[in-house]
């Protein structure tokens, strides 16, 4: 989820309309449907901490899986990896249960992000291979 993470910072350092960079490409049977995403300041400030709160419904527990994240500032990859959801080097917890899931981060926009644009794609599938959740982003800074 840390891969999430990363991407999740790159929407906040740009833009205070966090649902106006990203778009769900997945489709109505994913497991997970976003309902809240609040970005605490509204708008970010680089050099700055933002805290990133998302929350949505979760159809059916989780027991693993595999979070794949690529983002590109133009042509170039700044990541392009796959991780476990329930990872060692991730706070969270398996299972995750179905029901009411929400997650709060808090983390510094890095001072020196060049602007230009960036794209993004993040993929959670689950256990058995089936989509958890998935999200474009295509934002300028």
């Amino acid at each position: 989820m840390r891969l999430l993470l990363a991407i999740l910072l790159i929407l906040a350092l740009v833009t205070p309309s966090f649902t106006q960079v990203w778009s769900n490409c997945g489709t109505a049977a994913d497991k997970f449907q976003i309902t809240s995403v609040v970005l605490d300041p509204p708008t970010p400030v680089k050099g700055q901490p933002i805290t990133i709160s998302a929350s949505g419904d979760l159809d059916e527990t989780v027991t693993g899986g595999t979070v794949s994240v690529k983002v590109k500032y133009g042509f170039i990859t700044l990541i392009n990896k796959s991780e476990g959801i329930c990872s060692s080097q991730d706070p969270l917890s398996c299972p995750i249960a179905a029901g009411p899931y929400s997650k709060t981060i808090t983390e510094t926009i890095p001072a020196d992000a060049p602007s230009g644009k960036y794209t993004g794609n993040v993929v959670i599938v689950d256990q058995n291979n089936a989509e958890i959740a998935c999200v474009d982003v295509d934002i300028n800074l």
